[in-house]
């Protein structure tokens, strides 16, 4: 395809010899791939050359739940293109100068498809100067099998997956994190619309089954607190949490992992919009290391662990030790590399919170193109606001 032309500018270099370029975390050439990053270059070559990656689908929505099959389509392209969360709006107003008249997709399961079809479109008819601008707002992520070390995917609900999971056998690691809280009636304004108890750990079983328990991780996560009535309220359920550990441990499951709730401005906002009759409140003190005790005690009954996500401080008398939620330890790059290159190793951090023990990786998610399709109200992401406006947090 050298030397094609677009309506503005030129969509391929003109060379001698067959387009090839570095792809993000490959350090074998493909052919030139056809977004804002081929068009431009910028992102691809030599300087971009990468150990082979883990993927996180995804902590900024749920994609086994409701983007699968942006995902499967993602797979037979073999590349996303993923937005950088600080750079949203600048991507979207370049798409808007770039394509006047095109109107950006809702933030849906449709509407990412939809979204990428528009960046296409865009790196045909952009000139090459505004593809680079846009190829700087994304990250260019290989989903070739050589160039993934494993994948770690995060949801409430695995249905989805499990339907669908062999168009996702390329991969030969996959961990699966798993969020199972409480679904008393007294909780449902917390998490509306999730399965029900009985149906999600019948799922996490089933994943258990089919990739081994040592491969799935439980989360209660988060622990919320607050005032009703005038009263300390939270969300620690020990007779859940004795359900859960019996079934899931009998699966061969050996972690639970929790942490407090953070309270983000947006979290505080709709707390104070949609459930005025309660106010968060921090723990007291205490009261979340009693918790941990209890859940260590009870979880060592069933062969399992508690661990912490980014919790700092915790007294060592509590039983629990840090999470790394995303481990490369976990992980054999030498099943899903052909060219020798390391995998991160247990010194490579994630940079973030100070507590924090996630390798490095690379989440494929979306914030502002993705939301999720529950309503959490604790939700640091995007939740399904036509839920969270409707008041369907019971």
């Amino acid at each position: 395809m050298a030397g094609q032309q677009g309506q503005q500018g030129t969509l391929w270099p003109e060379t001698d010899e067959p387009d090839r370029v570095q792809e993000e975390g490959g350090s074998h050439p493909h052919e030139v791939p056809e977004c804002v990053h081929g068009v431009s270059g910028w992102g691809l070559g030599k300087k971009s050359r990468r150990k082979p990656r883990l993927l996180s689908a995804s902590k900024r929505t749920d994609i086994p739940a409701f983007y699968l099959e942006w995902f499967s389509r993602a797979l037979q392209r073999g590349w996303v293109d993923v937005p950088n969360p600080m750079l949203s709006g600048k991507l979207l107003r370049l798409l808007r100068v770039g394509l006047p008249g095109e109107e950006l997709p809702p933030a849906t399961p449709s509407g990412r498809i939809a979204f990428d079809e528009l960046l296409a479109r865009a790196a045909r008819r952009v000139p090459v100067e505004t593809a680079s601008d846009l190829a700087q707002t994304l990250t260019h992520v290989s989903l070739k099998p050589e160039d993934v070390i494993g994948i770690v995917w995060w949801s409430k609900n695995y249905g989805p997956y499990l339907r669908r999971r062999e168009e996702f056998a390329q991969y030969e690691r996959q961990f699966f994190q798993f969020t199972i809280n409480p679904r008393t009636p007294e909780l449902s304004w917390m998490e509306p619309d999730v399965p029900p108890e009985a149906e999600a750990l019948g799922q996490a079983v089933q994943l258990a089954e089919l990739f081994g328990g040592g491969w799935v991780a439980w989360r209660y996560d988060p622990l919320v607190f607050w005032f009703e009535d005038g009263e300390p309220r939270s969300n620690w359920d020990e007779a859940f949490f004795r359900r859960a550990c019996r079934v899931l441990g009998a699966a061969g499951i050996r972690s639970c992992v929790t942490s407090k709730v953070d309270r983000y401005k947006k979290f505080e906002r709709r707390m104070k919009r949609l459930h005025p009759d309660k106010q968060l409140r921090e723990p007291e003190p205490g009261e979340f290391e009693d918790i941990l005790r209890r859940m260590a005690e009870i979880a060592e009954d069933a062969r399992m662990s508690v661990e912490t996500c980014s919790e700092a401080g915790i007294p060592g008398d509590c039983g629990v030790t840090p999470a790394s939620c995303i481990n490369a330890g976990k992980f054999d790059a030498s099943k899903t590399s052909a060219n020798d290159r390391e995998p991160p190793s247990a010194t490579d951090r994630k940079l973030g919170r100070d507590a924090c023990e996630c390798h490095m990786h690379v989440d494929i998610g979306d914030y502002a193109t993705q939301e999720c399709g529950y309503a959490c109200v604790y939700c640091y992401a995007n939740p399904n606001h036509r839920l969270l406006s409707a008041g369907s947090g019971r």
